[in-house]
């Protein structure tokens, strides 16, 4: 049974992820309106999100040494001050240069959340000794559920693209609270004159690693491509709206849901390279069904099997795979990106092997 402070701890870390996720549902439906009301053609488009997952990148790999530093809390106040600002900024660009400043500075700070976030939620499976991770993506997949269809709901019924991007600064800001007061779960300190495990970049070498690392590439390649054309496919070109746009994108983040919620049992049952295969087999299926639809309604039941397939592949922890010592944030966050994948067995190997003592 739950503490009090346990279960503080586990509605804080379910709602950083849930807010993550809200961000991403809306981030995606709103892509559309807001190219359309700068006159963005697609190149213009996709140079902008671009913009923003480069800087997200530089934020990932330097920010995890900065959380080592300064502390989870410090880098989700960062994060959600600098977002929530992003988007305030969004709504005010009225052309392509003053809309690249925006996403740069969302880019730079999203990642701050995203970072806190897993952070946390590792502390919290280190506090607690538990398996967490896989209930916390579900609850990213819940609110871009929630994020897609409520932004769709608030378009159709009229409200421009601005005001919805004020709208989600606001959200932003109550993360920020919320992050500010919060109790934060703290990992188990490590036992008194013991040394963590020292490590090495050897690890890159690994051909289980590249391998891993590719599979992450094409995953996450296919998964930004959909954020950020999804809408603009829903509704311009086969001109589905903005509410059936919103359903689509939904649903999509419906079925990783379902995916990520029979993930581990499936895992366990099959084994990780049955079901890599098997996803990739089902998640090519599905987009060929959303690419060949003359419809937005054909395209959206391709969407529900790339999402559900792309869901033990993307966002699956790979069991028994955690870092456990302290200040191991910036180490944590990069293989945890890593073993979000079901490329488990050979990270799980490329582990061990690393940790094996240096002479």
């Amino acid at each position: 049974m739950f503490s009090r402070i346990r279960r503080a701890h586990y509605l804080f870390a379910a709602s950083l992820f849930g807010l993550l996720g809200f961000h991403v549902g809306v981030w995606a439906v709103q892509l559309a309106p807001l190219s359309a009301g700068l006159r963005l053609g697609p190149a213009a488009l996709g140079a902008a999100v671009t913009v923003a997952a480069a800087a997200g990148l530089v934020t990932l790999f330097a920010g995890g040494t900065l959380a080592d530093r300064v502390g989870r809390r410090p880098v989700l106040v960062i994060g959600f001050a600098g977002t929530g600002t992003a988007f305030a900024l969004m709504a005010l660009a009225g052309r392509l240069a003053t809309l690249i400043p925006a996403v740069l500075l969302y880019g730079l700070s999203v990642s701050f959340v995203d970072l806190g976030a897993n952070t946390v939620g590792s502390a919290y499976e280190q506090a607690y000794d538990v398996t967490a991770m896989t209930g916390l993506h579900a609850w990213f997949s819940a609110g871009a559920l929630a994020g897609a269809f409520g932004s769709a709901v608030a378009l159709s019924a009229g409200i421009g693209y601005r005001a919805v991007y004020l709208g989600l600064a606001a959200v932003m800001a109550a993360g920020l609270l919320t992050a500010l007061l919060a109790a934060i779960p703290a990992p188990p300190a490590t036992a008194p004159g013991r040394r963590p495990p020292r490590r090495s970049g050897r690890v890159w070498r690994i051909p289980a690693v590249l391998f891993a690392i590719a599979l992450i590439s094409v995953t996450f390649f296919g998964d930004g491509a959909l954020e950020s054309f999804l809408s603009s496919y829903l509704q311009r070109t086969l001109a589905g709206g903005v509410l059936l746009s919103g359903i689509g994108i939904g649903s999509y983040h419906f079925a990783s849901l379902l995916g990520r919620l029979t993930a581990t049992a499936v895992l366990r049952r099959y084994g990780e390279r049955r079901v890599v295969t098997g996803a990739g087999l089902l998640a090519a299926t599905g987009l060929l069904i959303a690419v060949m639809a003359p419809d937005a309604a054909g395209a959206i039941g391709g969407l529900l099997l790339v999402g559900f397939a792309s869901a033990p592949v993307a966002g699956q922890p790979a069991p028994g795979y955690e870092a456990r010592e302290p200040g191991a944030g910036s180490r944590k966050t990069r293989r945890r990106a890593m073993s979000s994948t079901g490329a488990g067995s050979p990270l799980r190997m490329a582990s061990r092997r690393e940790s094996l003592p240096h002479r």
